[in-house]
Parts: structure tokens; C-alpha cells; sequence
């Protein structure tokens, strides 16, 4: 039986293509564009009418002449047949190593797998986190104090004093307390109060004309 990987010599690929009727000087041509590349019977049959075109046959009966030639000498058939059987195998590979593997793990016998899963990251309350507060620096709120008023609360000392104001205080300061209670810090009570304080002046004064919208 022919080696298919054995090199043909000149004189045998000559005749090669000399066989399907193709004139020896043309063959002549042709074995000088692909006998350095395509001289054994596994390489031939690879030969296609486009590969034959790349490598300068460009006369397309000279190409036709050429791949029957290669045909009858059987080249064609053995590299499909060959890529057939390499197909196949690669098919029943898989399986043969999933058989393996479980004799494997059979004979093996049962084993425990240990997954250890990350810590979960302890998250901040949600208590302490105000959203619409920036985080502000340690030795800011330091500086701030307790902002203690020593407000008086006894009514029979508030009973005798009066004075005379906007409406702006009075609103601001119970935006004030209202924020206290819903929780706020002090700090951020009076900011908020105040902010509430601005924004209903600029509302009033909208709804008088006074304020462009």
C-alpha cells in the first residue's frame, strides 16, 4: 500500500497529472507552482480548485484537469476518509473520558467538598446614615460643641418678656423641633429648619410677586 506522507518523486507527479489528459508541458507548469508544497498523495488530495488558484494555476481547465487527476489516483478520497475516522474519534473522546473519570470517582468513593464562602460585609445601619447629610469630618463636629442654647423652659420666666419678629424665626424654629423629634441630631436639625425656613420664604414671596418664579 502507497504511503500517503511519502514524498512523490518529479517524475511519478508528472505522471500524476499527465494521466487525466493534461499536456506535459502544461503539467510542467503546473508542478512548478505546487510540487514544492503539494507532493505527497495526503497534500494532493487536500488540493482544492481556490488553493489551486492562490498557488498561480490560473487556467481553469488546467485546475480541472489537475483535480481529476487527483481524484482518480484516489488522494481525495483517502483525505476524507481520514478526516471521517478523525471526526469519529473525537466524538467517542469525551465519553471514553466521562467512563474514566467515573470508575474514578466509583472506586474513589464518596468525598465531602468544602466551599467556604466569604464573610458578608457587616453593613451600616441605616439608623445612623443620613442621606441628605454629607459625611462630615471628626474634628469639625468637635468644634461645633453640643450646641446647647440653655434654652429657658419655664413658662412663668417666658411670661413677662415679649418681642416682636417676622414669622421667619418663629417658622424656623419650629422646623426645628419638628426635625429634632423625627430624630436629627441638633446640627442637623437647624440645617434642615433653616433650609425649610429659605425655601417657604421663597414660596411666599412667589405667590405675592415678590420673587421671580
Amino acid at each position: 500500500m502507497e504511503n500517503s506522507s511519502q514524498k512523490l518523486s518529479l517524475r511519478a507527479f508528472l505522471q500524476l497529472l499527465t494521466s487525466n489528459d493534461l499536456p506535459i508541458s502544461r503539467a510542467m507548469v503546473v508542478a512548478g507552482k505546487i510540487y514544492k508544497e503539494f507532493n505527497t498523495p495526503d497534500y494532493l488530495g487536500q488540493l482544492t480548485d481556490t488553493k489551486l488558484s492562490s498557488l498561480g494555476v490560473t487556467d481553469k481547465d488546467d485546475r480541472k484537469l489537475v483535480l481529476g487527476a487527483i481524484t482518480k489516483a484516489g488522494y481525495r478520497a483517502k483525505v476524507a476518509h481520514d478526516a471521517k475516522v478523525e471526526k469519529a474519534k473525537k466524538r467517542k473522546a469525551p465519553t471514553g473520558k466521562s467512563s474514566v473519570k467515573t470508575e474514578v470517582n466509583q472506586e474513589a468513593g464518596p468525598s465531602q467538598v468544602s466551599i467556604s464562602t466569604p464573610p458578608a460585609k457587616k453593613r451600616k445601619r441605616q439608623d445612623d446614615v443620613n442621606e441628605f447629610l454629607p459625611d462630615r469630618p471628626a474634628e469639625e463636629i468637635e468644634e461645633l460643641g453640643n450646641l446647647d442654647f440653655e434654652e429657658l423652659l419655664d413658662e412663668d420666666v417666658l411670661k413677662p418678656k415679649f418681642t416682636v419678629v417676622n414669622r421667619a424665626p418663629i417658622m424656623m424654629a419650629w422646623a426645628f423641633i419638628v426635625a429634632e423629634r423625627l430624630g436629627f441630631q441638633r446640627e442637623e436639625a437647624l440645617s434642615i429648619a433653616s433650609v425649610y425656613t429659605e425655601m417657604n420664604a421663597i414660596s411666599k414671596g412667589i405667590s405675592l410677586g415678590l420673587h421671580p418664579p
